[in-house]
C-alpha cells in the first residue's frame, strides 16, 4: 500500500508544465496516427473510391456509397472533394451528389467511435468516452433523417447549390493550407518511407499504416486521459465547462469552428473531445454544440 501511494503522489509531482508538454506531445502523436490511418486507407481504397460513385442514382444508395467511401479514407474532405470532381465530369447530377455528401458526413463520425475504443479498459472512462462519440452520430443521424426527404421532396439543397454558383462564377478562389497538416506529414513521410524500404508497398503497405495509426491513436488517447486528469484541476475544469456554455453555447460552435478550419478536419476536432469527457473536464451537454461548429 505505501509503495502504491508513493508511486501516486510521485506521479502527481510531475510539474505542470511538464505534464502539459507531454500532453501536446501526446496530441502530435495522435494526429500523426489519423494521418497515418487516413494514409493507409487511401491506399486501399484510392480506385475502389472512384469506382463506387459512378452509376448510383439510388439516393439511399448514394448515402451509403458516400458512408462508405469515406470510411475507407478515413476523411470526408476526401470523398467529397471526389464527389465534386466526378459532378466537375458530369459523371454524377448534382441531384445524385447531395446524398453521397451526407452519407460522407455519417462516415466521418466512426472516427470518433474508433477513439473511443481506447477507453474500453475502463468502464466508467469508456462510458463518458462513447457518449461523447455518439453526441456527433446522432447528429449527423438527425441531420439526414430531416433534410434528406426534404430534399428528395423539393430539391432545395441542388437547387441553393445552383443559385449561389451562378452568382459567385468568376469570383477568385481561395486556399488555405493547415500548419497542423504540414507538420504532420513529416513523421508520417517518415514511416511511410520506412515501410518502402522494407519492402511494403500497395495493400500491404496500406494495411501496416492502418495499423500503426490506430496504435498511436489509442496510446495518444490512453495516456492524454491520464495527464489530462492530473493536469486539470476542478476550478479548469468549471471554467471550460462555462466557456463552451456562454452564450448558449454560441462561444463552443464558434471553438468547433475556429479549430476545424486550422486542422482542416472536423474528425480530429470531435476526436479530441473524446479523452476530455473520458477524463471528466467536459460534459456531454457543453460537448454538444462544438460538432455543430466543427460541421
Amino acid at each position: 500500500v505505501t509503495d502504491t501511494s508513493s508511486a501516486q503522489v510521485g506521479t502527481r509531482q510531475v510539474p505542470t508544465v511538464v505534464r502539459a508538454l507531454v500532453v501536446l506531445v501526446l496530441l502530435y502523436l495522435f494526429l500523426t496516427g489519423v494521418s497515418l490511418l487516413g494514409g493507409g486507407f487511401k491506399s486501399l481504397g484510392k480506385d475502389l473510391v472512384d469506382g463506387l460513385f459512378e452509376g448510383v442514382s439510388n439516393p439511399v444508395g448514394g448515402l451509403f456509397v458516400g458512408l462508405l467511401a469515406t470510411v475507407l479514407v478515413q476523411s470526408s474532405s476526401v470523398s467529397t472533394s471526389v464527389i465534386v470532381g466526378l459532378v466537375a465530369s458530369e459523371v454524377l447530377g448534382i441531384d445524385d451528389a447531395v446524398p453521397m455528401i451526407m452519407g460522407a458526413n455519417l462516415g466521418t463520425t466512426v472516427t470518433n467511435t474508433l477513439a473511443s475504443l481506447g477507453h474500453v479498459r475502463h468502464d466508467q472512462e469508456f462510458r463518458r468516452a462513447f457518449a461523447a462519440a455518439t453526441v456527433h452520430d446522432f447528429f449527423n443521424i438527425l441531420a439526414v433523417a430531416v433534410f434528406l426527404p426534404i430534399e428528395l421532396a423539393t430539391g432545395y439543397l441542388s437547387s441553393t447549390a445552383g443559385w449561389i454558383t451562378e452568382r459567385v462564377i468568376g469570383s477568385s478562389g481561395a486556399s488555405f493550407k493547415s500548419p497542423l497538416k504540414q507538420a504532420v506529414k513529416w513523421p508520417s513521410g517518415l514511416v511511410e518511407d520506412l515501410l518502402a524500404d522494407l519492402g511494403a508497398h500497395g495493400d500491404v503497405k496500406g494495411g501496416l499504416l492502418i495499423v500503426i495509426g490506430l496504435t498511436f491513436i489509442f496510446l495518444a488517447l490512453a495516456y492524454i486521459t491520464v495527464n489530462m486528469r492530473l493536469l486539470v484541476a476542478d476550478r479548469v475544469e468549471v471554467a471550460i465547462n462555462r466557456a463552451l456554455g456562454a452564450g448558449s453555447g454560441i462561444v463552443a460552435i464558434v471553438l468547433g469552428a475556429v479549430i476545424t478550419i486550422s486542422v482542416q478536419s472536423s474528425s480530429i476536432t470531435t476526436s479530441v473531445l473524446v479523452p476530455l469527457a473520458a477524463s471528466g473536464v467536459l460534459t456531454l451537454e457543453n460537448i454538444y454544440p462544438v460538432p455543430l461548429g466543427a460541421n
